[in-house]
Parts: C-alpha cells; structure tokens; sequence
C-alpha cells in the first residue's frame, strides 16, 4: 500500500482500544480442545470443565486435635469429670462404639469419631490416672470435631472451567478423589524474528569478533521463554531476512487455522518492513500502530485462519506489546477470561517528564519500605532498544496518555511484574 493512501483498517489506536480490540479478536478464534490429563501433567494448565467432588470432605466426622472423644451431656456444669478410658481411635481406623455414659476414647488428628461422641478435647486439658482420665475446660459440645461435608459436599462444583490450575488446586482436586482432569489444549505458536543485520548468539564461535553491522537475536529468547512460561506450545522459531518472497513464504506456511503467529519487526515505516507489507496483501489487517510507548508499530492481523501479532523488533517494545496486548489474547485462547494484572500505587523515588500524549509503560525497580509503603524508581534509560532496563526491573510504571512532569514523591501507578506475568499466582 503506498504510504500516502489511507488505510482500510483501524490505525492510531488508543491503548485501551487495542487491547479490546485483541481480547475480541481472541475470543473468535477460540475453540475448545479438552484434554484428559493426569494431575501429575495439569499444573498451569486451564480447566475446560468444572471439577466437582466425588465425596464429601471431610468423608466421616473426625477429630481435629489429639485428645479424648467424648459425649458433652457427660460433662458436669462446671465444664470437666472423670471419664473411663476406652481403646484408642487412630487415623485410618474404622469408627469404634461408645455405649455407656461416662466413657471417653482417645483420639488422634484424623481420626474417626467414635460412634456416640460429639465433642473432643485436648490433650493438654486431660490427666490420666488408674484407666480414668479427668478433663477440665469442657466449653462447648462440639467443640475439635470436623463433621462429615463441612468443607465440601459430594456434587459440589469445587473449580470452574476457565481456571488456570495451581498446586493447591492440585490437592483440592485429589481429596475428592479425582486422578485426572479435563483442560485445554495449549495454545500452538510459531515466532518468527528478523532483519539481515539479526544473527543468533552461536552462529559467533567463542573468542571471535561480532561481525560488522550484526547484532544478536535477544528477542527470540525473550518471547520464546515468555510463551513457555505461559504454557504454549511452540511450534517453530524461524529467522526471516529482508526478503519480501522469503518473509511471504515463511508467514505463509507458519499460519494455520486456529493457531498464533507472533513476528518481530518489519511492521514500522522504513523501506525494508516487509512483514506489514505481505500482512496487508496476503491478511486481513485488524488494526495497526497503537498510542503506546514503548511499542508504537504493533499490528494485529489475521492470515490463513491464523491470528498473527506483529510486534516492533525493538527488545523492549517486543517485550512490552508482548506482556500488554498479545498475553490477554493467549489467555482467552486457552480459555480463561479477561483479566486486567492488578494495579498498586506507589511513590516516585525521582523526577520523570513525559511530553508525549501515548500511554507510557516504563521500566522500574518496586521495593517495600517500612513506615512509608511502596516506592519506585526508573530504571535507567528508557530507550527502547536497551534490554538492560527490563532485566532490571520488576515492573511498569504506567503513565496515562496526558504529558505529565513526575515530582520525588508523586503516587503513580505500577504493573508489578508477577501480577502482570502470573495473574492465576501459577
């Protein structure tokens, strides 16, 4: 398309725009793909159907404490007496009978409660004494007992499809005696990076020099390791050259129905983004360029029944689309639902300007302090090419689209990193 025609599509988008605009195209192109998995395989993975338990839980009354079983009408107004020691009841053991007042079963964490019982008390309020034991500060019947279903109930829908399962979910899941569950499939995708001047850090022998103009392909490692942790399954990584017919051929065969093609680079302006080109020609671009920095030449298009995310080939503008607008979309293509990463406020450290009416994520170093709260400072230069600034940081500062000039002390509001990459606490 020449420069100077007006596009067909969507350009200049908001933020806020954008990512509605991804989280719907998300929701299209997603279909359910159960399957059956062993809880030993279901960590991280998203639940397509509802868990409900198989029994109640607990599945008998038991005790709670280490102590004595007894019946509370036995009790004297003055909450103690003497009772006759009967044999012990132990976790595993089948429920034993008492049968005449008067009588008291010592019990163990667990254990059944004797048929008859409905109050226990503590080993540390009993005395022992001739086959008799004395128990004092008997305060209320039914006090240290666990009753049968008080957690959960048979039938009772314990998590809902849609949720992104964690190692407590895990044991949730097997003490109602589930040894599988149903989830979706992850998400297939291909990354595809570029540039003649991109080279991968072995094609460089040890000891010998960067050759002239090259740089190293930190993208490739950055994004490929943001999908794992996400779960995906990634298909094929792929360097593209500044070739339109190989960028076409290589776009062209990664994109299948119902699967995600992430490039970078090759999206902005200059004479050599090719990707926007064959996106344009051979898709149907969604939208293009957002009011964000860093980030700015992001595209989203669909190609072949593919959705395609064309992030900037800037580390850090990869890095920042990447975790604002292509992580939801993930997210809703294994099932879950929309959510936003919890924001936190917190106390500038420094001075920052910003002049710029686009919605600035800036890299910065979140620390606790006691007294004061949350306090954050920039960390170094934002340009968007230093890689550097995000490995030191552990979050975004994340500035509205109006110019602002940030004073020490100013409350601003932050994305911490682990609210941002594992909003489920996967």
């Amino acid at each position: 398309m020449n420069e100077t025609q007006k596009p067909s599509w969507p350009t200049g988008l908001s933020f806020k725009q954008a990512r509605e605009k991804v989280v719907a195209a998300a929701k299209r192109h997603f279909t359910a793909r159960p399957q059956v998995v062993s809880l030993s395989e279901a960590l991280g993975r998203v639940l397509a159907a509802n868990v409900v338990a198989r029994i109640d839980v607990p599945a008998f009354d038991n005790s709670a404490m280490d102590g004595y079983a007894i019946r509370f009408a036995d009790v004297s107004e003055h909450g103690e007496g003497w009772f006759e020691l009967l044999p012990g009841s132990y976790a595993g053991d089948t429920a034993g009978l008492m049968d005449k007042p008067g009588q008291a079963v010592p019990v163990m964490t667990g254990a059944p409660l004797p048929v008859g019982a409905d109050t226990v008390v503590p080993r540390e309020a009993a005395e022992v004494k001739d086959g008799r034991v004395y128990l004092r500060a008997v305060e209320e019947k039914g006090r240290f007992v666990r009753r049968r279903g008080e957690d959960l109930r048979r039938g009772q829908k314990i998590l809902a499809s849609g949720h992104r399962l964690r190692a407590q979910d895990l044991g949730l899941i097997a003490s109602v005696g589930c040894a599988q569950v149903a989830v979706q499939a992850p998400v297939k995708v291909s990354l595809l990076t570029g540039g003649d001047e991109i080279i991968q850090p072995g094609d460089v022998p040890p000891g010998e020099a960067l050759p002239e103009g090259k740089i190293f392909d930190s993208v490739r490692q950055t994004i490929g390791a943001l999908l794992k942790q996400q779960g995906c399954h990634l298909l094929a990584t792929a360097s593209m050259p500044d070739d339109p017919k190989a960028i076409a051929n290589t776009l062209l065969a990664a994109a299948q129905p119902g699967q995600v093609v992430i490039t970078a680079g090759g999206v902005s302006a200059g004479d050599k983004d090719h990707v926007r080109d064959i996106l344009q020609q051979h898709g149907q671009v969604l939208f293009h360029k957002v009011r964000m920095k860093p980030g700015f030449p992001f595209m989203l298009a669909e190609l072949n029944g593919a959705l395609v995310f064309a992030l900037p080939g800037n580390p850090v503008s990869s890095f920042t689309t990447f975790s604002q607008l292509v992580l939801p979309a993930l997210r809703v293509l294994e099932g879950q639902p929309d959510m936003s990463p919890l924001p936190c406020e917190a106390r500038m450290d420094q001075k920052y300007v910003k002049s710029h009416y686009r919605r600035e994520f800036v890299r910065g170093q979140l620390r606790f302090e006691a007294g004061t709260g949350f306090a954050v400072s920039v960390c170094g230069n934002q340009n968007s090419g230093r890689l550097s600034s995000v490995s030191q940081a552990n979050c975004f500062i994340v500035l509205n689209e109006t110019p602002c000039e940030l004073q020490p002390g100013d409350k601003v509001t932050v994305q911490r990193f682990c609210d941002l990459f594992w909003p489920d606490g996967v």
